[in-house]
């Protein structure tokens, strides 16, 4: 089935090499791009985003804060940041939102995994079955 990606990244280049990854892996998905968190919120409301792959590093909300918003408005999103940094303090704060972390460079294996994982059916929670 196909889905919509968002690559949210200040780098123009960055974004093209993520999206590259992407249709080399699905080529049937739509790719929407953004180059900031703004962008990112704003082209929410346009279109079906069900993957969002978030550069840590970006003027205004940088892609933790990004991240936090994005799982406010839909939480169901699957999302990846992206980070060159990876103290511990991030690499907690990216898997306490539910969030892949995904280190700089980036590895087309590791790419094509999440885009896999996020092409599964959702799981149902406890509460999701009971009602």
């Amino acid at each position: 089935m196909s889905k919509t990606v968002i690559v949210v990244d200040d780098s123009k280049l960055s974004r093209m090499h993520v999206r590259g990854i992407i249709l080399r892996n699905k080529p049937d998905w739509t790719v929407v791009e953004a180059a900031n968190s703004a962008e990112l919120y704003e082209k929410l409301d346009e279109s079906d985003i069900r993957i969002a792959i978030i550069d840590f590093n970006m003027p205004g909300d940088n892609g933790l804060e990004a991240a936090a918003r994005l799982r406010e408005k839909r939480p169901d999103i699957h999302i990846a940041i992206i980070t060159a940094n990876g103290q511990d303090a991030v690499v907690s704060g990216i898997r306490a939102l539910g969030a892949a972390f995904m280190p700089k460079p980036l590895d087309e294996e590791q790419v094509a995994r999440f885009l896999a994982v996020s092409d599964l059916p959702r799981r149902q929670s406890s509460a999701d079955k009971a009602g």
